[in-house]
């Protein structure tokens, strides 16, 4: 026998015979045509041969003792390695009898013996270029079958007026049918698609019949447990030599995780992922046909924009877990909120009206059909009652308020975009009001917010221009009467606006990102002043210096006050810093961080403007401050208002009784200081004393106040 070499492309034949000479020769004659070969003198040997070689081709004797060719045949068809071998049956009797049972038996081919060797190498190429054609042909096969298997496509023909189809093993898979005769049927393909589909299904399909036409569509199929899947379904028609339709030939792509892919992407643009509202493109989509619907019927429409107030304090103290459960819950609320407003619309239409979320804690509702703006308002404050029902989540009672701006269609605005802007100015002026209510749109709104966009220009050069500078109050002691030190208030003299509040360019500068610099600029200037003062004027000279509530909540406070007495030498004993209640709201570690800090470097902390905002007792239990400014509101109506002097006595006691230090501001007359001194206040501030004073007028007033 002939060992194969597997690096070699030599085709191997397995000689099966039980005559060593016909065994011999054969190999001989094959050798020199460029055949490997190996021998068995048995059927038996034969099959333990092929599963240890698997030879390319079979030349096997008929008539061998015990098992004879025909058996041995047989026997290696049954086994899965070998049933594709071919096999060159070897017989004396070339008979049709003998010859069908050898083709009965699985032969691929016989020659007659004896044999012609030269017969032999011919027919042994023939079989081996048919082998291997046919196996070319099977993995064509399988690779086609694979890539459909992996695209989920399959393939059908269909004579028309036929009820059988010729279905591809995909095509089984894809309906979900047993693969089995008869199954692939005109009637099953129809069976297989949803109910309402059927008819588009077939109506395609007759018009390919009858008029040649392709099909091109996608249908739902249906599978025995029920679920729905979709399909591309394409055919086209061959025609015969009458140019008749002759044959249809199809192919149909399961496209369902296709089509679910889309729908996600498209889910993912147009809703939020947090609660599954409509987002702000979809609002806009939406919006836009609501009001080409209104603009046609010549009716009226309205937009909500609604912003929760201080829902930055949930994520703050509870954690953005939590936060994000009490939006699914607002979102919840709202709609049902909509859905129980049936009666501002003239419209029953279901999902006319839509809650979308835009981001954050902002939210809309489109309200359709509108007969006035009653109705718009009705929705309003149904919204403001269900938010103050306490939201439970993990054992935490929250009670939420919100801001909402109204605009209405088409008075406030003729497209999508100038009613969404109007509805956002409008819930601006909403929350400046101290939020938990609503405002309709008003122009005025609008001059206002363009006037702040003017203003903010104007202030990010005010100070290359030397526009902004600072002039300072005296803060008089009760006790001497003397100048204990000066509060620096900001002032700005604008080429364009004249002089602006700092009322109203404050908030401006908090909005756009400019406090920080802005209070930066404050700090080193009213230390640097402050330091020339003592040195010229008064030694114990201290100065007040207010700082937003946006600096005091962001890292990087304690040293841009580092760097103000450093650059000036001021000592930290004769700084004060001025806070309001608003910056020390939910006990944010930073603040809390930020002010033990400063406490730390010697700065006195004042709280200003109590009594008003969110005046709390907790505020001076658990921070270190050192005074309290009382508002002038309460000090303007000392002798008109008995409640006022009531507060004002009881906040200087308690004061007191903390070891803390009361300044009251805004005094003017000769009655609110007498009281006041009666009461036990600690140092003055108002125009009774003195007016804000320009640096060389301050010193001036001290000069002669001293002297």
């Amino acid at each position: 026998m002939v060992e194969r070499n597997e690096s070699e492309d030599v085709p191997l034949v397995l000689i099966v015979d039980d005559d060593p000479v016909v065994r011999t020769i054969a190999g001989e004659v094959l050798a020199t045509t460029g055949f490997a070969t190996l021998e068995a003198d048995s059927g038996a040997a034969a099959l333990e041969e092929v599963n240890r070689s698997l030879p390319d081709l079979i030349v096997l004797d008929v008539e061998m003792p015990g098992m004879d060719g025909f058996e041995t045949c047989e026997r290696l068809r049954e086994q899965e390695h070998s049933r594709e071998i071919p096999i060159l049956i070897a017989t004396g009797h070339t008979n049709s009898a003998t010859i069908e049972r050898a083709f009965e038996a699985g032969a691929t081919d016989f020659i007659e013996k004896p044999i012609d060797w030269n017969l032999l190498r011919h027919r042994l190429r023939f079989l081996l270029r048919a082998r291997n054609a046919i196996s070319d042909l099977h993995s064509s096969r399988e690779r086609l079958a694979s890539a459909q298997r992996l695209a989920r496509i399959g393939n059908w023909e269909w004579v028309p007026g036929e009820g059988q189809m010729l279905w591809s093993e995909e095509v089984y898979h894809i309906f979900g049918i047993e693969q089995r005769a008869g199954a692939s049927t005109y009637e099953a393909l129809l069976e297989a698609a949803h109910p309402e589909d059927r008819a588009a299904i077939d109506k395609a399909m007759r018009g390919a019949e009858n008029e040649g036409e392709a099909v091109s569509l996608d249908h739902r199929i249906v599978s025995k447990s029920g679920a729905e899947r979709v399909i591309h379904h394409q055919a086209e028609v061959a025609c015969g030599p009458g140019g008749d339709p002759d044959r249809i030939y199809g192919t149909i792509q399961d496209i369902t995780d296709r089509i679910r892919a889309q729908e996600k992407i498209r889910y993912l643009a147009y809703y939020d992922g947090l609660t599954g509202l409509p987002n702000r493109r979809m609002l806009a989509d939406h919006l836009g046909r609501v009001l080409e619907a209104t603009r046609r019927r010549e009716g009226m429409a309205a937009l909500l924009f609604l912003d929760l107030d201080r829902f930055k304090r949930v994520n703050d103290t509870l954690g953005h877990a939590i936060g994000d459960e009490l939006l699914r819950e607002v979102a919840r609320r709202l709609l049902e909120c909509v859905r129980q407003t049936d009666q501002v619309s003239r419209g029953r239409r279901s999902g006319a009206k839509t809650v979308s979320r835009l981001g954050g804690d902002e939210f809309t509702a489109v309200l359709p059909e509108l007969d006035d703006p009653s109705g718009a308002e009705h929705v309003a404050r149904r919204i403001l009652e269900t938010l103050r029902t306490p939201f439970n989540l993990h054992g935490h009672d929250i009670v939420m308020s919100a801001s909402i701006g109204i605009t209405i269609f088409p008075m406030d605005g003729a497209n999508t975009d100038t009613l969404i802007s109007n509805a956002d100015t409008a819930m601006y002026h909403a929350k400046e009001g101290g939020g938990g209510t609503y405002r309709f749109f008003s122009e005025s709104m609008n001059e206002r917010a363009m006037r702040n966009l003017r203003l903010e220009g104007g202030l990010r050069m005010a100070l290359e221009r030397d526009e902004i500078h600072l002039n300072y109050q005296p803060l008089i002691d009760v006790g001497t009467g003397g100048v204990m030190g000066v509060e620096a208030l900001l002032r700005w003299d604008s080429g364009e606006f004249g002089q602006v509040s700092p009322a109203e360019f404050i908030p401006v500068a908090e909005e756009c990102g400019l406090i920080d610099s802005l209070g930066e600029w404050v700090l080193n200037t009213a230390c640097e002043q402050t330091r020339r003062w003592q040195r010229t004027a008064q030694p114990s000279l201290k100065v007040a210096v207010n700082v937003s509530s946006h600096q005091v909540r962001k890292p990087g406070l304690v040293e841009v006050v580092k760097r103000a007495l450093a650059s000036s030498g001021l000592d930290p004993a004769q700084l004060e810093l001025e806070i309001t209640e608003s910056a020390l709201l939910g006990n944010d570690g930073c603040v809390v961080e930020t002010i033990n800090e400063l406490k730390q470097m010697g700065i006195s902390l004042a709280l200003d403007d109590f009594g008003t905002g969110y005046s709390s007792l907790s505020h001076l239990v658990h921070f270190p401050i050192d005074t309290l400014k009382i508002d002038q509101s309460f000090v303007r109506e000392i002798g008109e208002d008995v409640q006022a002097g009531a507060v004002i006595s009881a906040v200087m006691a308690m004061a007191h009784r903390l070891r803390l230090s009361v300044t009251a501001e805004g005094v003017e007359t000769r009655e609110q200081e007498e009281f006041l001194r009666a009461e036990g206040c600690d140092s003055f501030q108002g125009y009774r004393f003195s007016r804000p004073l320009s640096p060389g007028d301050l010193e001036a007033f001290i000069r002669g106040d001293n002297g």
